[in-house]
Formats: structure tokens, sequence, C-alpha cells
């Protein structure tokens, strides 16, 4: 038997906030959501990109698309491809900025091909610009007797 729970928008809005700052609660391992409000930006990396991958999900399940009124099961719809969306543009943003920023140190030059940058199978199985560094970098954590990941 299907049980019905009538819920105003204030209510759903509440349970749908409260949940949201269970959630940044919990990988802030304690950390004071309060802290968040406001527009406060979170660190940039894995937890701010949760993060915004969490408002655009939540976001979107808190309001109809345009001129059409979605039911709930559409906004769960609309917000989980979005909450997969975003991923895929916090990934692209971070691999632009990444990028950028060997551009800028002048470590690759903008004529790099992305073979060449990468490396292996796409440069003739020799090693890359970003897989030389990262070559590097083991080679330095091994030296102080440390293991990479």
């Amino acid at each position: 038997m299907k049980q019905q729970i009538r819920l105003t928008e204030n209510q759903f809005r509440a349970i749908i906030e409260e949940s949201v700052k269970n959630i940044i609660r919990e990988m802030q391992e304690g950390e004071d959501v309060e802290s968040l409000e406001g527009g406060e930006e979170l660190e940039e990396g894995w937890l701010g990109d949760k993060f915004n991958q969490m408002k655009t999900a939540a976001g979107t399940l808190m309001r109809s698309s345009g001129d059409k009124k979605l039911g709930i099961a559409d906004r769960f719809k609309a917000a989980a491809k979005n909450w997969g969306t975003q991923g895929e543009l916090n990934d692209l943003n971070t691999l632009r900025t990444m990028l950028s920023d060997l551009l800028d140190k002048r470590k690759i030059s903008p004529n790099t091909t992305v073979g060449a940058l990468v490396g292996g199978k796409y440069n003739n199985g020799k090693f890359g610009t970003m897989s030389a560094m990262a070559a590097n970098r083991k080679g330095q954590i091994a030296n102080r007797g440390g293991q990479a990941r």
C-alpha cells in the first residue's frame, strides 16, 4: 500500500537544505557548515567540486524548468542529470586551469600536441611532457623514502 506524504514547497526546501548541509558537514569532517552561508566559497579541489555538484542538483530540484512546471519525479531526473553534467564541467575546468598553469609557467609550449603532452601510445611509446613530469615527481618521492600513489 502506497503512503502519500504532503509537503508544502517551504517544507520541501527545508528538507533539501538540511540534507545538503548534513552532506557537506560529513564531507568536511565536522567543520562548521554555517560558515559556508552568505556566498563564502569553499576551497578549490574535490570538496569544492562536489559542493558545486550539490548546489547545481539541489537548485535544479528546487525550481521548475522555464515556463513548464515539472513534477517531483521530473525534477529528480533533471537534478541527477545536472549532477553528472556539473561533474563533467568541473573536470573540464580543472584540466583547463592546470594546462593554463603549465603554459604560464613555461613548462609546456602552446604548440605542444596532446600526444606529446600525454606520451605513451599517443607519442610513439615515448615519454610525453606530463608523463615525464609524473615520473620525475615519483622519483623525488621515492628518494625521500616515500611511495608515490
